[in-house]
């Protein structure tokens, strides 16, 4: 006849071994040494900002400005008497729209008086680490009005919208019949993956931006940038180029 005694140790015994086995595969699978599981179709998330936008290019796929207003094209960066002017310089004849070339936001800008006339200068965010500027620009079109105060200021120091305003690709959003006595006004495209020439030149030390001015055709596609190529002009009157973002002319 079994003995009791000897029956309720072998059941404890057992109980004992199965509660240290699951302890060990309990230790065994949070342990960070296990293998991790790995499920099909997930995308793993790139580890920083600058890593998302390095392969991240917008394209221009609108003019932004009637091309037959433009007298000439003084690309970036040219010297005048005031010193090295980093940003595009058009020349118009008489009043020409502005549109935008890609969608993008609004985020800041300067509503200013100039030589005795107002003017509006504001930067679209188009992503990827690149901007656009307008400046010089006579008569925004209202909802952009709209963001700045009532009063000029004496400078064009930029202030950032509280929301931003979202514009589509091709949008009208304003025109302009230049500065008071050039007739001309400003676009400018910078990009914070690249650094042109003027990297490390005291001059810009406070204005760090100038160093990632780049060439705005280049992000057009096709033939979308000939026409403007051609109208290139290296030096005239005071203005010459020190060195073409544009390069190839």
């Amino acid at each position: 006849m079994p003995n009791p005694f000897t029956s309720k140790k072998i059941l404890i015994a057992v109980s004992l071994m199965l509660v240290m086995c699951g302890i060990v595969l309990t230790f065994h699978f949070l342990s960070p040494h296990s293998q991790k599981i790995s499920f099909p179709g997930a995308t793993p998330q790139k580890g920083t900002s600058s890593e998302i936008i390095t392969d991240c290019t917008p394209k221009f796929s609108h003019h932004f400005t009637d091309v037959d207003t433009i007298d000439s094209i003084v690309p970036p960066v040219f010297r005048n008497r005031e010193g090295t002017m980093p940003t595009t310089l058009i020349n118009t004849m008489g009043k020409t729209p502005l549109y935008m070339p890609t969608a993008g936001k609004l985020t800041q800008g300067a509503y200013y008086t100039e030589q005795g006339t107002e003017f509006y200068m504001w930067e679209v965010d188009v992503g990827c680490g690149i901007t656009i500027t307008f400046d010089h620009v006579t008569e925004p079109v209202e909802k952009i009005r709209m963001m700045f105060s009532d009063t000029p200021k004496n400078d064009s120091r930029t202030a950032f919208f509280e929301a931003p305003l979202k514009l589509e690709a091709g949008e009208l959003v304003g025109h302009t019949t230049g500065s008071v006595n050039s007739h001309n006004w400003n676009f400018a495209v910078y990009d914070v993956r690249e650094k042109n020439f003027l990297w490390g030149a005291s001059t810009f030390s406070d204005m760090p931006k100038y160093y990632m001015q780049v060439c705005p055709f280049k992000y057009y596609e096709g033939q979308m940038a000939a026409p403007y190529e051609d109208l290139f002009v290296l030096s005239f009157n005071e203005i010459t180029v020190e060195k073409n973002l544009c390069g190839h002319k």
